[in-house]
């Protein structure tokens, strides 16, 4: 009856008994009454006792910073919203270097660039040459630069060389006409026939011309003595350099008959 039921939901109300047990229990699912569900066992886990509330799993806890997924959209979990504007990362710095700027200087001897036609730069460029005039022997001498007259001295053995006209025109006069140009009108070669008495001092002074480039190569070059047409060098270098030291000794100092060297 009615009122029946109304009496027991009084009841469950004033013992705080959840009646959602009762609604699901297996008596009302295969279709009894609701008088028949409202069994002792029913009433017993409709309404646990502490010992049997202990034993039962704590419910899950709540991630309200979880999303979660439903019918392929996003959305966030209460208490949590979306912020109006994402901050962007910023862009980190390149690791890239940022190629250098070449240094200002004067122009390297192979540069296309041409140098202003003065005795120093006439020597600066004749740097290229040498080091092929002290292995045959031999050096070249700025002497002046004027209105476009280059004059030159051949030092050593290239002085008194047959070929040293071939060696002014061809080597010499080609590198200074490709780095002045127009500048230079005319190459001219200064002779010295001056001829000095065969000693060890004037045979140290003859090979001055030739110290600077032994000593870029990392040698050293010096007169011990000259005795009976013979000539000892102490000499600390290239065996090309050697050989062009020896050329001009005896081309110099034609009483020099054989120079040797010690260590």
């Amino acid at each position: 009856p009615r009122h029946t039921v109304l009496k027991i939901c009084r009841y469950l109300q004033a013992h705080k008994v959840s009646p959602l047990p009762l609604l699901v229990s297996p008596a009302t699912q295969q279709g009894t009454s609701t008088m028949a569900a409202l069994t002792p066992t029913a009433l017993v886990w409709a309404n646990p006792s502490p010992a049997r509330a202990a034993l039962a799993p704590p419910p899950p806890p709540l991630h309200p910073s979880r999303t979660h997924l439903a019918r392929g959209r996003r959305r966030l979990a209460p208490g949590w919203r979306v912020p109006s504007t994402i901050p962007t990362p910023a862009a980190a710095p390149s690791s890239t270097p940022t190629p250098a700027s070449p240094p200002s200087g004067p122009p390297g001897l192979y540069s296309a660039e041409t140098f202003e036609l003065t005795p120093e730069n006439v020597d600066l460029v004749l740097e290229d040459v040498r080091p092929y005039l002290i292995a045959d022997g031999g050096n070249v001498d700025v002497v002046s630069v004027e209105g476009g007259v280059v004059s030159l001295r051949l030092q050593g053995a290239c002085g008194s060389c047959p070929s040293s006209t071939t060696t002014m025109k061809m080597g010499i006069e080609r590198v200074l006409k490709e780095k002045f140009g127009e500048a230079v009108k005319d190459i001219c070669q200064v002779f010295d026939d001056l001829q000095t008495e065969t000693t060890v001092e004037a045979v140290n002074n003859h090979l001055d011309i030739l110290r600077p480039a032994i000593k870029n190569y990392g040698g050293s070059v010096d007169v011990i003595s000259v005795d009976g047409g013979e000539c000892h060098v102490r000499y600390v270098g290239p065996d090309t350099i050697g050989s062009g030291i020896k050329a001009a000794i005896k081309e110099k100092f034609p009483d020099i008959l054989n120079v040797v060297f010690t260590g």
